[in-house]
Order: C-alpha cells, then structure tokens, then sequence
C-alpha cells in the first residue's frame, strides 16, 4: 500500500510565497515568506499587508487540507527566534533553496552588524581628532559569516543568545578601544565586571547555576588571550576571540529549549 500524500507538501507546492516550512516540537508550524525579513520603514506597511495575505491564503488552506495545528509567520519574529526555528526546528517543506539560502545570510549578516554597532559614542581623545570608528576586514567579515552556520546551529537557545553577546562585547569593548589606540577593557572580565552583566541578562532567572560555570571559563580563556603582546594580535588572534565562546563546552545538563513563537500584532495569522 503507497504512503498517504503529504498534505502539508501539497498545499504549499500550490503557494509560491511559501520559501520553507519548520514545525516545532509541538507542532507548529513555521512559515518562511519570500518576502524580506527586514523591511525599510517606508514599505513596511506593504510589507506588512502582503506576508499577512500570503500567510491567510497558505493557512486558510491549510486548515481546508485538515492540517492543524498553530502557525506562524518568521518575518514577524526576532532575528534570534528565526535563528532558533531555522537552526532547531524540523523542515517540513523546502520551496526555494537559493532564497532560503539569502535570508538566512540576511540574518547572519544582521546579527553580526548588530554585534558591531557600539551601545554608546566613543570618547573624544585628549588631542580633539575625532574618534576613530571600528574597522573590521573584508577578510574577517566573509570570515564570521562563513562562520554563521556554527553560531546560528549552536544549541540550546541560551548558548546560542550567550556566544552572540559575547561577540556584541568582543567589538565593542576590545576592538574598537584597539582602533582607537586604546586598551581593551581588561575590568570587564572580572567576577562583576560589564561582561558577566551582558551574559547573565540573557539566562532565564532559574538556570543560572547551569551557566555560570560556562561563564568562568569564558572569562578566563578571553583573559588569557588578551594578555598576549600587542606583536601577535594579527586577524588570526581576532578570529581566535570570536571561537572562545563557541568553543566553550556546557556543563550541567541544560535544558532543551525551543524558540518563542512570532505572531503578529494582531495574535493571530487565521
């Protein structure tokens, strides 16, 4: 006897806006639109008429299929929530890989331009020249993302969230005080120091004695490693600074997380 069709496969074949479908340990469902996932404000209105109609018409009929189940939108999520489904969910429907394949480097390449982005204007130097803004190599850049796949795949969703604080703190706090001729912030590594204060606002309230231990050994290697001389700081060191986190093994049975469910503004996409 031949297998059931696929219902799920069906109705999305008929919907050429669906990209790919991931469905959660619950059972919901995901969808991933063509549309951007980041629009410019001026079109973020039509934007946001046409994933609701795209979403309405693949879900509408959906339900007519009998698929059941909630449902939800990724270009309504976080960039980490649609991080965590991509990287964490089970792929139902594949649609249009190359398009897959640019959002996801949209979402790379957005987290680490949010992790280069400085949470405050650097200082004027004591001569009045202007401060010097953070550089980072093509080299480094095509490096990271190549990388992504490494980031954006860590799990659970703490890690993943902890290892991309780490980088935010990384450019912030040790490359741009290097490109403007300064040290790095050596006292953010101490036991009450800015970087245990950025790691522990990302732990939910009742899992902090399963990461602690993975943020003293964080400390620690990034101490060691910016006590090397300034002679052997080269893109290598660099990317070394970037590893330290991902490298970090986690300790203590933490456990399994899955990623926030997007809805719209409205709670619902039906």
């Amino acid at each position: 006897m031949s297998e059931p069709p696929d219902r799920l496969l069906e109705v999305c074949r008929r919907h050429p806006d669906v990209v790919a479908v991931w469905e959660g340990p619950d059972g919901t469902l995901a969808l991933l639109l063509r549309q951007t996932l980041l629009p410019i404000m001026a079109e973020r209105g039509r934007w946001y008429h046409q994933t609701r109609r795209a979403a309405r018409a693949v879900i509408a009929d959906l339900r007519a299929a009998g698929v059941e189940g909630e449902a939800t939108v990724l270009q309504w999520g976080t960039l980490d929530d649609i991080a965590g489904v991509i990287t964490g969910w089970r792929r139902r429907y594949l649609g249009d890989a190359p398009r897959l394949a640019q959002l996801r480097d949209i979402v790379a390449i957005r987290i680490f331009d949010r992790a280069i982005e400085l949470e405050s204007p650097p200082e004027p130097r004591p001569n009045g020249a202007p401060p010097a803004e953070v550089v980072i190599p093509p080299t480094l850049l095509s490096w990271y993302r190549d990388m992504s796949g490494c980031w954006l795949g860590a799990e659970p969703r703490t890690r993943r969230r902890l290892i991309l604080r780490t980088h935010r703190w990384i450019v912030d706090r040790v490359l741009a005080p290097v490109a403007r001729g300064e040290r790095p912030a050596m006292a953010d590594l101490t036991p009450s120091g800015r970087l245990v204060w950025m790691l522990m606002r990302v732990v939910p309230g009742d899992q902090f004695d399963v990461w602690k231990p993975w943020i003293r050994l964080t400390l620690a290697d990034l101490t060691r490693a910016l006590a090397w001389p300034l002679a052997r700081r080269d893109d290598t060191w660099v990317r070394w600074l970037f590893v330290i986190p991902y490298s970090i093994p986690v300790t203590g049975g933490p456990p399994v997380e899955t990623a926030p469910i997007a809805r719209d503004r409205h709670g619902d996409v039906a």
